[in-house]
Parts: structure tokens; sequence; C-alpha cells
């Protein structure tokens, strides 16, 4: 007999059993003739929550994570052994409250999850380095349900709910995710070469300088560590400033000085140096921000016009990688958004799934008077050179490699922005001609995860009707059909998002077509 909804309090056990496939670090291969696991579920503790998975959609990162193993950046810098339960796409119902819980969570509640937590200072993700929701039962405590969970409606199938982190990942790529101001209290690094004729009318109020280089008059007297070359200067630093003619190797050195968040802003009026080699993956996961400006007044850096962040109206985007889920996410809100781009252009490198853009998308860009370009690899080069003669508006790069990046930065007009997507392992390069930030506007951004208050945003155009989220659902699964599913996605061999019923282990996985709360019915109790 299955227990009650609120029968799993208290921290003890009645013998509720949670099936669940766990992750323990072994390779890609192997998990595709695994079998899940079956455990006893414990209730909560007084400050935790337990939810029933109703359903979790797969992300090409779950993929990503099985195959980079401890190389993954989320388990880069630790020695322990990779134990966890993959899945972070969910719609889940509150299951049991701990007795800490009560006036906030009831037993049969509706939640949505924003997965990436803070924990003691750290960002964990549920579903990745902390147990997710490849199972039956999710595990919740008082971190996550303090600031990343949400209500949302009943009227909505959980596939959808389970697709607003996806979608407001889309969302994240495309609003400010960078520091767009001086960090009060950080320290900064102030490296001046030849022509380095720059002023601030107000210094920043850092804790500590670095100068290599002539000091510049804006310091003013101020303390400051002095050194003669950036080959003794370990940093990190909070707020870099490169002034006037550096080199390709200065400028790649300080890419790798910046912290977590750092800022690197260029006064520069000299023709670029060249392309500068640059870490993707801290451009994706670290939040770097990338200003500049040939005015002798360096603040003119953070004019708003210098700030764009979304599409450029009207324009024409690239979305490089489109043939895969969150490529066709991203194809999909461009066709939506209210304010987007006249063109946009999607490419990917495999047949089927350019045909499936194709059918999917092109009814929509048509009643949407968007003008949808869908091509090869091969031919993207001669695409854009018809559609964009004058260089892209804005590109997002949802192919984990650099050279697609630096491809794309290439076919940027002066002044585009370039929003890099996916996810890179530490440590490979990308060539960019960095010194464009501050010549002609160059923007490049980097995003990873998304916010609550994304998610909010994308299910308030669910529910007015402006998105449907059914369009990039395309087949179902039981949880014991995971592996299939899974391999399904790595290959390919299904476009758009598979979503996973944990509580049904028999289903197969099954084509999808027009998905809806109707067709979900019996799946997710």
């Amino acid at each position: 007999m299955k227990p009650t909804e609120a029968s799993l309090t208290n921290g003890k056990t009645d013998g509720t059993i949670n099936r669940h496939w766990p992750h323990r670090g072994g390779s890609f291969e192997a998990l595709m003739t695994a079998e899940p696991e079956d455990a006893p579920m414990a209730g909560p503790r007084p400050d935790e929550v337990i939810a029933r998975v109703e359903a979790v959609s797969i992300c090409s990162s779950d993929i990503k994570v099985v195959r980079m193993g401890p190389n993954h950046p989320l388990f880069s810098g630790t020695t322990e052994a990779v134990d966890t339960i993959l899945g972070h796409e969910v719609c889940l119902r509150v299951h049991a409250v701990g007795a800490n819980q009560t006036e906030r969570f009831r037993p049969g509640q509706r939640l949505g999850l924003q997965p990436a937590i803070r924990m003691a200072g750290k960002r964990r993700i549920i579903g990745m380095d902390l147990p997710g929701g490849f199972a039956q039962y999710l595990r919740l405590g008082p971190e996550a349900l303090a600031d990343y969970v949400l209500d949302v409606p009943e009227h909505l199938s959980a596939a959808a709910i389970a697709l607003l982190e996806p979608y407001g990942c889309a969302e994240r790529a495309w609003r400010p995710n960078a520091r767009q101001e001086w960090k009060a209290g950080g320290t900064a690094l102030i490296v001046s070469g030849p022509d380095a004729d720059f002023d601030l009318a107000e210094l920043p109020d850092w804790s500590a300088v670095t100068v290599v280089g002539e000091a510049p008059a804006f310091m003013n007297g101020r303390p400051a560590t002095r050194a003669d070359d950036l080959a003794h200067i370990d940093g990190p630093f909070d707020d870099i400033l490169a002034l006037g003619d550096l080199t390709v190797a200065q400028l790649s050195r300080l890419g790798d000085m910046l912290a977590t968040g750092g800022l690197l802003l260029q006064g520069r009026r000299s023709p670029s140096p060249g392309k500068v080699r640059l870490d993707p993956a801290r451009v994706h996961y670290d939040h770097l921000s990338f200003l500049g400006t040939t005015e002798r007044d360096l603040s003119t850096a953070f004019a708003p016009s210098r700030q764009r962040f979304d599409v450029s109206p009207g324009g024409v985007a690239l979305v490089h990688g489109a043939g895969g889920a969150m490529g066709r996410i991203h194809v999909h809100r461009l066709l939506q958004h209210e304010d987007g781009p006249e063109t946009i252009i999607a490419s990917s490198r495999k047949g089927q799934r350019l045909s499936d853009l194709e059918r999917d998308f092109a009814p929509l860009a048509r009643s949407a008077g968007r003008n949808l370009v869908v091509v090869g690899n091969e031919g993207l080069a001669q695409a854009i050179s018809e559609y964009a003669p004058d260089g892209l508006d804005d590109v997002v790069v949802v192919a984990p490699d650099p050279a697609a990046v630096a491809d794309a930065a290439g076919w940027l007009a002066p002044d585009g922005l370039l929003a890099v997507f996916a996810g890179f392992p530490y440590g490979q390069r990308l060539e960019i001609d960095l010194a464009a930030v501050a010549l002609t506007g160059l923007r490049l951004t980097g995003s990873t995860g998304c916010s609550v208050a994304d998610m909010r945003d994308v299910l308030a155009r669910v529910e007015n009707g402006t998105l449907d989220l059914s369009a990039n659902i395309a087949a179902v699964a039981g949880l014991d059909a995971l592996p299939q599913a899974l391999k399904s996605v790595a290959d390919g061999t299904v476009s758009g998002k598979i979503v996973i019923y944990p509580q049904r282990r028999d289903l197969p996985l099954t084509p999808a077509p027009g998905w809806n709360a109707a067709k979900e019915a019996g799946l997710t109790g």
C-alpha cells in the first residue's frame, strides 16, 4: 500500500522505497548497462522537506557530468569520490514536511526548483554534486528551501514545470550576468603600457592596488605595490585595468589573473595586437566582465550603451549549435521574444536535427513575422554573408567547442554581443580579439544556470500564453528507461527534451508530439 503524503515525518522510515539511479563516477558506457537501485527513504529532519519527483527532464549537462567525471568543473579541486544522483530539471510534489518547515510547506504542495544553491559559501547543484531528480523522491535541505524553490500552478503539466529551469538558463544568458561597476573593497591591478593616457575622476575604494609600469596620474600618490612586469604577480584580482598598448601575451595573462566575478577594463586607442588566448570555461562559469573604452575617461566604459546583454531588436542573431535541446530553447526564445531579432540563424552539424528545427520552428517563425534560417555548419559562413553582410548583431554559442566560439567572434559586427553558453573543462583556450572590447564595443559574456526570478519570468510567459514549452518536449519515458533516454540525447537521435516520469518504472521511451497535461495524466503519482 502506498504511504500517504504526510507519512514520512520525524525522520522515521515506514517502508517507502526510493528507486533511483546513482552516479558514482563510472563511465557513460557503464551506465548503459547499469540498473537502478532501491533504498528505504527516511523521513525529513526538522529543517527538511521530502518531495516526490513528478517529472525530471534530461539535460546535456547530465551526460557531460558522467563523461567528464572528476574533471568536470563542479568536481574540480575536490578529492572526494563522486557519489550523487543526477537530474536537476524537476517538478516536485511535497511528500513530507519537517517540523521546522510547516509554516511554509505542506504535503501535496507543488514546487519548481532552481538547483544551483549556495551552501557554506560555495555553489552546489542539486542533481549534480548533490543528489537530484533521477529518483522517485528528493530530499531538500534548509538552504534550498530558503531561496531556491517556487510554488507552481496545478494546471500546467509536470513536464512544463520541469522545463522552467532550462528555459530560465536560456533567459539568464541574455541578462546582466557580469559586474558592471568597480568592486568596493576589492583588489586591483593596474597595468600601464605605451599611450596609457587615461583618467579616473574618482578612485574606487579598493583595499589594495598593484601597479605594473608607470603609475597613472589618477592614483594621485595613493600607496600601491609596485612590480616591473606580470611574471612575478600571481593574483587573482577583482578589478584589472589594462591601459595603453598592451601585448597579446600581457592581455592573455591578465585574463588568467581575474578572480571569479572579476572585471577587466581596457583603455586602448591603438590597433589590436592580435588574438588573445582566454579560457572559455572561465567566461562561462566564473562571471567575468570585460569592458573597455577608447576615451580618456575610463568611466565611459560603464556607460549604459556599452552594457547591452539582450539581443538587438530587429537584428540578426545566430544560435551556433542549435540542434540540441538547449540550442532549440534559445531558438524558441528568440522567435517568441517581443523585441527579438528579425532574423535568427540556427546552425547544427547533424542533418536530422536540422530538419527537426525546420519542422518544429518554421511555422512559429512565420506566425511571429520572423525569418528563421536553418543551416548546416558547412554552409554557415555563406549564410552569414548573405543575411548579415556587415556582421551579426548577436551570437549565442551552445556548442562546447572553443573553435566554434572563436568562429562566432569573427562573424560579429563591430558592436556585436557574444554569449558563451556552452560549458567547457577548465584549461582549454579560446582565441579572440579581446582588444575589440575597447576598440569596437564587442560584448563578451558567459552564463551558467539561472535564478528563481528567471524561472518566474518564464512561468509568467507560459501562463499568459506567449510561450508554449510543449514545442520542445520530444519524448517521455519511465525511470527504468533512463539509460536509453540518456543515450538518445547523447547520440542526438531525439531532438528536443526527453522527460522522465520517476513514478512510472515501465514506461518505454515514447515520442511525445503535442505533449500536455491531459496526455501526462496518471504518470506523476
